[in-house]
């Protein structure tokens, strides 16, 4: 039986679709009772202890950075008036609470943290890039694209692969993961087809480097990955 609400097919005895909750439709002559248990258990909630903790240290944090970024500013302009590199440090401070809220005490899959450390360590290296670019005489901005993005893209694509080979007892939560930070590793080549990449050898290196990761995961995972695309279509 399918529910004709997620086309999800139904293998309990339930008038109830264990996916969406939606009631089934089913004979009238068959009688079964509606508070059969639920396929999908419901998530535990973490207990209020461990939250009260979490909203602890987030506002301690935010406390010390904003303190930190507020002294900043009057320090950047009395010595160092023609650069301001008081907008680094407010990106640091973004990057820190990327780092505590979403990394450290994030219950996040290793795909999602891997994915905010990136955005975090590339919007730091893009401020300091355009602070230079329009401060500092005889700079060269491509660095960024040319040497950073690929070099994230590289360890975010290693640490990937690497938890993947450990965690084989868990490759239904980390695979899809894998594949999908693997595949942020074409990024630099189709940047520099479209000309913003001017060196092309770190491009070329995290595209290998994501090609042998996915290789790695479609071959050891095979049957895995299958059942896990299976599950997000429904099919």
């Amino acid at each position: 039986m399918r529910c004709k609400y997620c086309n999800v097919e139904i293998t309990c005895d339930s008038k109830i679709c264990p996916l969406c909750h939606e009631k089934l439709s089913l004979p009238k002559d068959v009688d079964m009772p509606y508070d059969l248990p639920k396929a999908y258990p419901e998530k535990k909630k973490p207990p209020k202890r461990r939250e009260r903790k979490k909203l602890s240290a987030i506002r301690l944090y935010l406390s010390i950075a904003l303190t930190v970024f507020i002294l900043s500013v009057p320090i950047n302009i009395l010595t160092t008036p023609n650069l301001y590199w008081f907008a680094i440090v407010g990106v640091l401070v973004i990057y820190g609470f990327i780092l505590v809220h979403n990394t450290i005490l994030s219950n996040n899959g290793i795909g999602i943290k891997i994915f905010w450390q990136g955005v975090g360590i590339f919007s730091v290296l893009l401020t300091v890039n355009y602070l230079l670019d329009k401060q500092a005489p005889e700079y060269s901005p491509s660095w960024v694209w040319d040497y950073g993005l690929p070099s994230i893209l590289i360890i975010a694509s290693i640490v990937t692969g690497i938890y993947t080979a450990i965690a084989l007892k868990y490759w239904s939560s980390v695979v899809i993961d894998a594949l999908i930070i693997s595949g942020l590793g074409y990024l630099p080549i189709i940047l520099y087809a479209a000309k913003v990449v001017v060196h092309p050898a770190m491009a070329v290196t995290a595209a290998c480097i994501s090609t042998t990761v996915i290789i790695f995961c479609c071959i050891l995972g095979r049957k895995t990955l299958i059942s896990e695309l299976k599950k997000k279509f429904h099919v």
